[in-house]
């Protein structure tokens, strides 16, 4: 565990992309579990105090719906989606940045603005690209990150943003977390790795929430 933590923490220091992906060992994979689950009950538990719990939930809704559907858009549907948007340009590739534009179209929601703040970074990243200038790899880890986190704001309904806006980063504060651990798991362990640890964690949140869930 701590030889993880250390690993971890080295790579939000400098973040790096390696030329080639190791294999992550299983070891690994259940210490990065254990670490994101450290950060973000912790959270939960602080933002429950803070009151955050004020604003309603979508998840809520979605339980009340179809339960099942809630675990299938979760485990398998999410990271799907939001890896390659997220994740995958993080290699700096034009097809790679291509396919966060395009995928991102189906996140369009009565959230708009965390997809429009997604579409201008990436058209920059483009436009840097064809440039052929260096670009700061740790920059982007960490604004695709803050990205990540803002695009949760869609959980939430209800929510007067003019009147609240200073929740916010509390609000999206553990998806932004656990999007720099995805990121680690990306430029070290490859996009696979990224979508199946993005699935199992989901799938280690929803799954009691839908079986112990009460219509």
């Amino acid at each position: 565990m701590t030889q993880t933590f250390t690993k971890l923490k080295t790579f939000l220091k400098s973040p790096y992309h390696k030329d080639s992906y190791e294999k992550i060992k299983g070891k690994e994979f259940l210490h990065l579990l254990l670490i994101a689950f450290a950060i973000v009950i912790p959270y939960a538990f602080v933002l429950d105090l803070a009151g955050i719990d004020q604003f309603d939930h979508k998840m809520e809704f979605l339980l009340k719906e179809n339960k099942w559907l809630v675990a299938v858009l979760a485990i398998v549907i999410a990271p799907l989606l939001e890896e390659p948007i997220y994740r995958l340009h993080l290699d700096f590739k034009k097809s790679s940045i291509w396919w966060g534009l395009v995928l991102s179209l189906l996140l369009i929601s009565e959230v708009w603005i965390p997809v429009a703040l997604l579409w201008v970074y990436l058209l920059f990243l483009m436009y840097k690209v064809n440039k052929g200038d260096s670009l700061n790899l740790k920059y982007s880890v960490f604004i695709s990150s803050a990205l990540f986190g803002l695009v949760h704001l869609m959980n939430f309904t209800d929510f007067d943003y003019a009147q609240y806006f200073y929740w916010v980063p509390f609000m999206v504060g553990a998806q932004f977390l656990i999007g720099l651990v995805l990121s680690y798991i990306r430029l070290n362990y490859g996009m696979k790795w990224a979508i199946i640890f993005h699935g199992v964690y989901n799938a280690i949140l929803i799954i009691p929430a839908v079986y112990f869930y009460e219509v």
